[in-house]
């Protein structure tokens, strides 16, 4: 008798609380029905105080006990009443037969009915699909694969899913946006901002995902979007594979706050499984986010974890910000709002969820122990924590080849773990999953290793047979292999047509039925391989690329062809590609008439690219018929080697070859033919296959090295390759030199050598006598390879060793006989394996030489004794005689052994060779570099002299080097001469060098001794006014620091201390100098309190030392006097730099306002306070470095950098100078030109200060030009002199070399330097070479230099050598097309169309211009335009863009003073009277006012007269009195 069940719905479940008890029937109650009352049982059920009216999910509380006692009453009642019926129809014999029948029916119609109420009663047991799954489910997945920017989850049942980089944690997600703002910053700021944020910016980088993640960790993780076919922000990031592709299609969050945020408070327990994210480390641990929020989104519970539990648990001891860190409740502390964790993994992988209030407490990944409610074909019902209801698919239950139903029993309880749930329901249901790997969170392995399944089972392995072990209906079967490996067949994967209906009568593949299977993917979650019966599949010769080997021949079929690739299917599951330099041997002009789609094609492997899928085939015949071996990787590689290659790209000095497996080598000129080749054009095309031998290999660079000419079948390499050390061989002489003999070996031909020393002592002659009688063509017989170079074919031969000679008194024995070696090499020449370092031997001195004394050892084995070996005291080596006398026996003491260069060095000290007996070491043995120290004093014996100095032995092995200006205290021209080599020399260290193994050393007797008479000076030292000589120590924009040579005092330079010259770009000149320059300064002012001095270099102070006119200096000092307010305006450029260190204390000449004032107007751009002198457009000038500079005022043959180039001597200015020194001819004055010829004498002796040995004037001769260049290598003036010296002399080519050396020998940091150089080069080539070469150098220069600068350059240099106005124009267009963003190229490309007179094509460009600049340009570029406009076109145009700009931006009084200047240029006094009004009706400072009125009197004193003077102050008296009333009403109104 079942009890009938309903379900409930979640508020009845929460809501009753009352137990309806069960009762026993009362026996004396009638009954019902004649039948007998139903038996109690027997035992009283665990379930009974349980029982609920109405029990949820249809299922039923009896237990397994009752409900069979149940059955057994129903098939009792129904046999009863089949013989009922049956004994009322008939006879007993018929009622037998029929009773049989019937009674076996109504068994089965019993059975069946039961089922059916059984089934009609449990949940169905689904399968988790793309369909089922919907944003807000809550997945146990499993890290697939770790991308840079994504991870892949495998998810159950065989599905798969994607999580973008922001979707891992809230911590990640920030540090990404820090790392983002970051970097934007670095963009803008300079390079001393950089330096400073490097170091911020570390503590900040985000980590990468594959430093958070590894594949096989669980995450519980949330869908947040299901695609219908695929994410395109996903999937084009990375190749297209299966992989991805599946993975594609759902997007999921691992993010605490939103996979935790259903999580109730209350259910936070001991043992309660969370997933955090670290947030910080602490003092004692580390900070973990869980997620857990109030209502109101505010956190209302942190995690923490202790040091102590990271530093056990956690291999790499310590934790990464934003990192997930899975753990469980250890303890719950501050009132709940702080649970401290533990990471224990047993207690992870063990701990049950027992009970919790809300079903949203239960997330993914949590363990329970689960109730069996039901047992059915597909899984099993289950109840989670007594209410909720679950199922377990039969894909995760470990049941191998056993049935569900007889394994599993309803009413046990078994433990698994959550995997997903299902919000289609209400409640919500979830799925189980009851696999030991997933009970542990670990990975499927095989039975019995530890090598997880993925790792351990290969793509594409094939299995013979696998057996069907169940069935799932429309999803495919499951099924075991030989080794006990469970595995899973799609039901798309069955076979190659498509199976419509897959049941349990589908024949094909019931249970029991074997197949051969492949290996198509793992399900790692799932813990099943999963398998592909399709015979296609089976029939494929790869899975993946890494499956081939590079070299294999396939077969393939064409395609398609496109313009640059040809594909192949090569029967696998990855694309085959075809580039076109690979389609044939020769370059094929159609390839789409020999390639035509399904034609069939025989390819061989040329590289594998695993990250995009793809193999890289080729084609050509010589590569897929050649029977070389190739090469895999780099490792496989082999010096020596032969193998096919095909050339990719001709050089000039050689070419570049592609080998197998992606290698690039290079192979020189002189390799590629046995033939002298001068243009590898004509041997060579690109694409065409060679044999290469290879001949060097350096695994550092990954560089290789090849040659062609020695991998010919004739080439001696290879011939060398057939002969081994020790064979026998013949030889005819070809040459005789003076110490050895050329011999063709027969019959290879190849070359050998054999020493004459050798032959001399076989034939017993002298070598004088055996080279006398020697003839070419003389056949030698019994030679014996020695030794052979692999990669060059060279062979060393020696002749045989004969059994007896002529001096041989007496017969060998036999163990002399044993010792012979078989190649007739001597046992003597076997003695060196038998001495050793350390070891105490006496030979006999042979031969004394430079490099040291040669002994002459026993067993015919040679030694040297170094110089510095011989003795104690190196002063007994004079001139180079050796203290050991020749024939002289001595005794030795073994330092060291070559055994590969059979090289013995020896030592005869004293203190080595008899110690007991020596005298005090006077010069100790210096071994190694790390045996000396700085400042050392030292003797040595001079080893070479060089023109770059002297270099000096110190020991065997150890070899200081001396500088031209530390060999004398004085200069001394004739160097060279005071030294010889092993001359005995005395100095002292003055630095080392352990990494290079260097050492600097000085001969002069006084190094620091100016130095020490300096070094007391202090501040008191110096008064203002004083003339030093001081180094640059720091170089900003506002200035340099200096610092006085020979003390520590140091100050400020500023940048209006630098040029007399107010106009003049002082910023340009700034980044001139270099820290450690030399200057001239003089003592502006010293402020003794703040112990701080201010400098100056004007050349204005140095006037008698320049050889300037003292008229000069007065008229200028005049020009001082007159401009002294203007100097007030100047100093205020920079207000807006602060300068660090507060050592920029430059007073400027007063304004009678209040700071205050000043604070006004700190919005307002500044005002470019400027005379009419001082307005000035650069249109066609380029920035000119400090050393281009020196270039415009050297002497007479110095060269122009910036400009064109006199290559005669003289330098005159640039196009743009010139211009405007016309222009403004009545302002300057004789005082400009003596300023600039005192800065051109001025740094013509910076340089002479930069060598010591350097003359005094100019260099005049290769010599000194090398010397002044040897202690400069980097200035572009010397080089550039240097050019001109040759130029003068006719000696156009060797300018040229000159050039290129100074390219190779200025420093990569110095740009400026180099662009001076190559800018020298461009003029020289215009003004000697052609048309070609100018257009080859200036393209060189702009791909090795800023290219709009050369642009520039260029176009200067054209002008100033007179070329076509169409070339500068061509020129022109090409920089405003490709600098079109900089106001710079327009304004130059108007002032030459101008100049050309071609107004109207000038005036085309402002337009133009407008579309390309930024908005913020577009003032500056009317402005320059307008200027422009006056000084070449219509003045009346340059007034209309004035007014323009004056009327949309009223507020710039720079604009309103250039303007006016203009005016005033043109003697346009009522318009400056005019303009001056309309300026000051704008609300002005005191500052800007003053400015104006100055401005204004000054033009008028000029160009005006005595009433607009009178008008002038009057104006200014009225305006300030008015502005002082409103100012003293605004006090009054403030008080």
């Amino acid at each position: 008798m079942a009890i009938e069940n309903k379900k409930r719905t979640q508020a009845d479940a929460e809501g009753s609380t009352s137990k309806k008890p069960r009762t026993n029937v009362d026996s004396s109650a009638p009954s019902a029905s004649t039948s007998a009352p139903r038996p109690v049982p027997s035992f009283t059920s665990a379930l009974r105080e349980e029982e609920t009216d109405f029990p949820r999910g249809g299922g039923s509380t009896l237990t397994p006990l009752e409900l069979k006692q149940t059955r057994a009453e129903g098939r009792k009642e129904a046999e009863e009443e089949a013989q009922a019926e049956a004994a009322s129809k008939g006879g007993n014999q018929k009622k037998r037969q029929v009773s049989e029948r019937q009674v076996k029916r109504m068994k089965k119609n019993v059975g069946d009915k039961i089922k059916e109420e059984r089934d009609k009663d449990s949940i169905r047991v689904e399968i988790l699909n793309y369909k089922r799954l919907v944003p807000g489910t809550h997945v146990l997945a499993r890290v697939h694969t770790v991308l840079p920017l994504h991870l892949i989850l495998s998810l159950p049942n065989n599905l798969l899913a994607h999580v973008p980089i922001t979707e891992i944690s809230t911590t990640l997600t920030n540090l990404l946006n820090a790392e983002e703002a970051a970097m934007s910053i670095s963009d803008k700021s300079n390079a001393e901002d950089d330096e400073e944020k490097e170091e911020d910016d570390e503590s900040s980088m985000a980590p990468d995902l594959a430093q958070l993640f590894v594949p096989g960790q669980y995450v519980p993780v949330k869908v947040v979007t299901l695609y219908p076919t695929a994410s395109q922000s996903f999937i084009s990031q990375y190749p297209v594979t299966e992989t991805l592709r599946l993975a594609a299609r759902v997007e999921v969050t691992l993010v605490p706050e939103k996979v935790n945020s259903e999580v109730a408070k209350k259910d936070l327990e001991k043992g309660y499984l969370l997933v955090g994210e670290v947030k910080s480390e602490e003092d004692k641990g580390w900070t973990i986010g869980v997620g857990i929020s109030d209502e109101d989104g505010t956190i209302s519970v942190e995690g923490f974890v202790s040091k102590e539990e990271v530093e056990q648990y956690v291999p790499s001891k310590t934790l990464i910000p934003g990192q997930l860190l899975p753990s469980t409740i250890k303890s719950l502390t501050a009132g709940g709002r702080v649970v401290q964790l533990s990471l224990d993994p047993l207690e992870l992988s063990r701990n049950i969820v027992g009970e919790v209030s809300t079903v949203e407490s239960i997330v993914p990944g949590h363990c329970v122990s689960a109730l069996i409610t039901a047992v059915v074909p597909s899984g099993l019902n289950v109840k989670v924590c007594g209410f909720f209801d679950g199922t377990i698919d039969i894909a995760h239950l470990p049941l191998g080849e056993a049935d569900v139903e007889s394994k599993y029993k309803i009413g046990k309880k078994i433990r698994a773990r959550i995997i997903y749930d299902n919000l289609a329901t209400t409640p919500r249901q979830f799925a189980l999953s009851a696999l030991p790997h997933v009970l542990a969170f670990s990975s499927p392995t095989k039975e019995g290793e530890d090598v997880p399944l993925e790792h351990a089972i290969n793509l594409g392995k094939v299995y013979q047979s696998v057996k069907v072990t169940r069935v799932l209906p429309d999803w495919g079967v499951m099924c075991r292999t030989s080794d006990g490996l469970d595995g899973f067949v799609h039901i798309s994967h069955l076979a190659d047509e498509r199976v419509a209906v897959l049941s349990n009568s589908t024949g094909q593949y019931k249970t029991g039925t074997l197949h051969r299977a492949r290996v198509i993917g793992h399900s790692p979650l799932d813990g099943v391989l999963l398998f592909s019966f399709e015979q296609k599949v089976l029939d494929q010769l790869f899975m993946q690329v890494n499956e081939l080997k590079i070299g294999q021949v396939l077969k393939g079929t064409i395609r398609r062809l496109t313009d640059k690739s040809l594909f192949v299917d090569v029967l696998g599951s990855v694309d085959g590609i075809v580039f076109p330099t690979h389609y044939a041997d020769i370059r094929l002009k159609h390839p789409e008439k020999r390639f035509r789609p399904g034609a069939s094609v025989k390819a061989r492997v040329l590289s594998l690219e695993p990250a995009r899928n793809r193999v890289v085939l080729t084609l050509k015949k010589a590569l897929v018929e050649s029977q070389l071996e190739v090469p895999g990787t780099f490792a496989d590689l082999k010096v020596g080697q032969v193998t096919p290659a095909s050339v990719i790209k001709i050089v000039e000095k050689g070419c570049v070859v592609e080998l197998f497996g992606g290698l690039k080598a290079f192979m020189p000129l002189s390799e590629s033919s046995q033939t002298f080749v001068k243009n590898l054009n004509d041997i060579f095309f690109v694409g065409k296959p060679i044999n290469v031998r290879i001949l060097e290999i350096t695994p550092e660079t990954e560089r290789i090295v090849v040659s062609a000419k020695q991998a010919a079948a004739t080439a001696p390499a290879t011939a060398a390759e057939k002969l081994q050390v020790g064979d026998a061989v013949n030889g005819v002489v070809s040459q005789i030199h003076e110490e050895q003999v050329v011999v063709k070996l027969e019959p290879s031909q190849l070359t050998a050598l054999l020493s004459l020393s050798n032959l001399s002592n076989q034939r017993h002659m002298g070598i004088d006598e055996l080279r006398s009688t020697l003839k070419v063509g003389e056949k030698i017989d019994d030679l014996v390879v020695v030794s052979k170079n692999p990669a060059s074919g060279l062979v060393i031969v020696n002749l045989k060793r004969t059994p007896t000679g002529v001096t041989t008194k007496k017969t060998k024995t036999k163990d002399e006989k044993k010792d012979e070696a078989a190649s007739g090499i001597s046992r003597n020449v076997k003695a060196i394996d038998a001495i050793q370092p350390g070891q105490f031997i006496t030979g006999t001195v042979i031969e004394n030489t430079a490099q040291g004394t040669m002994i002459q050892l026993p067993g015919s084995i040679r030694g040297r004794v170094h110089p510095c070996d011989a003795t104690d005291d190196l002063s007994v080596i004079s001139a180079g005689k050796a203290p050991l006398k020749v024939d002289q026996e001595v005794k030795c003491y073994v330092l060291n052994v070559n055994k590969q260069k059979r090289a013995i060095d020896l030592s005869t000290r004293p203190s080595r060779v008899d110690s007991d007996n020596a005298n005090a070491v006077v010069d100790k043995e210096i071994e190694t570099v790390a045996g000396l120290k700085q400042g050392q004093a030292i003797r040595g014996l001079v080893k070479n002299v060089s023109s770059h100095g002297v270099f000096v032995s110190l020991g065997r092995n150890v070899t200081a080097r001396i500088m031209i200006k530390e060999l004398f205290d004085e200069f001394v021209k004739d160097w060279e001469s005071r030294f010889e080599v092993n001359q005995l020399v005395s100095g002292k260290i003055l630095s080392i060098d352990t990494k290079r193994n260097s050492v600097e050393m000085t001969l002069r007797k006084n190094p620091s001794k100016a130095a020490k008479k300096v070094a007391k000076l202090g501040l008191a030292d110096f008064v203002e006014g004083q003339k030093v000589v001081a180094e640059v120590r720091k170089v900003e924009a506002y200035g340099m620091f200096l610092r006085i040579e020979g003390s520590d005092v140091s100050g400020l330079c500023h940048k209006s201390e630098i040029s007399d010259h107010k106009k003049q770009d002082v910023s340009q000149a700034l980044k001139g100098f270099r820290e450690g320059d030399q200057v001239k300064a003089k003592i502006i002012s010293i402020d003794t309190e703040k112990k701080k001095v201010n400098f100056g270099i004007k050349a204005s102070y140095f006037g008698e030392e320049f050889a300037g006119d003292e008229d000069d200096d007065e008229e200028e000092k005049e020009d001082d006097d007159e401009e002294a307010d203007e100097d007030e305006e100047d100093g205020q450029d920079g207000e807006d730099e602060e300068v660090d260190e507060d050592d920029e204390d430059v007073e400027m000449d007063g304004s009678d306002e209040d700071d205050e004032e000043e604070d006004e107007d700190d919005d307002d751009e500044d005002v470019q306070e400027e005379s009419d002198d001082d307005v000035e457009v650069e249109v066609a000038s380029a920035p000119v470095t400090k050393k281009a500079a020196k270039a415009k005022t050297a002497p007479a043959s110095a060269l122009d950098v910036a400009g064109g180039f006199d290559w005669s001597g003289q330098a005159p200015a640039s196009a743009s100078e010139s211009s405007d020194s016309e222009a403004e001819s009545d302002e300057e004055g004789p005082s400009t030109s003596a300023a600039k010829s005192a800065k051109g004498k001025g740094k013509s002796r910076a340089i002479t200060d930069l060598t010591s040995t350097a003359p005094e004037a100019r260099p005049e001769s290769t010599a000194e030009f090398e010397r002044a260049l040897l202690a400069s290598p980097n200035s572009s003036f010397l080089w550039i002199q240097y050019m001109s010296f040759h130029l003068q002399l006719h000696e156009v080519e060797k300018a040229r070399k000159i050039g290129r050396q100074a390219l190779e020998k200025i420093s990569y940091r110095e740009e400026e330097e180099k662009l001076n150089v190559w800018m020298a080069l461009v003029n020289l080539e215009l003004g000697f070479g052609t048309t070609d070469s100018a257009e080859k150098i200036f393209k060189e220069a702009a791909q090795y230099n800023d290219a709009r600068t050369v642009y520039m350059r260029y176009v200067e240099a054209l002008q100033a050598a007179g070329k076509e106005d169409g070339v500068i124009e061509e020129v022109f267009k090409k920089i405003v097309k490709k600098f079109s963003a900089y106001p710079e190229s327009w304004t130059r490309f108007a002032d030459f169309y101008l100049k050309k007179g071609d107004v109207d094509a000038a005036r085309a460009l402002l337009p133009r211009s407008m579309k390309s600049l930024d908005k913020s340009k577009h003032v500056e570029t009317i402005e320059k335009m307008a200027l422009l406009e006056f000084k070449h076109g219509d003045a009346e145009r340059a007034k209309t863009l004035f007014e323009g700009l004056v009327d949309r931006f009223p507020k710039r009084l720079d604009l309103w003073g250039v303007y006016i200047d203009q005016l005033a240029k043109i003697s346009d006094v009522q318009g400056v009277r005019g303009l001056v009004d309309r300026a000051l009706d704008q609300k002005l400072t005191s500052k800007k006012a003053k400015f104006l009125f100055k401005k204004w009197l000054m033009i008028e004193q000029r160009i005006g007269d005595a009433q607009g003077q009178e008008k002038a102050k009057t104006r200014a008296k009225d305006w300030v009195l008015a502005n002082t009333k409103t100012e003293e009403a605004e006090e009054s109104d403030e008080e």
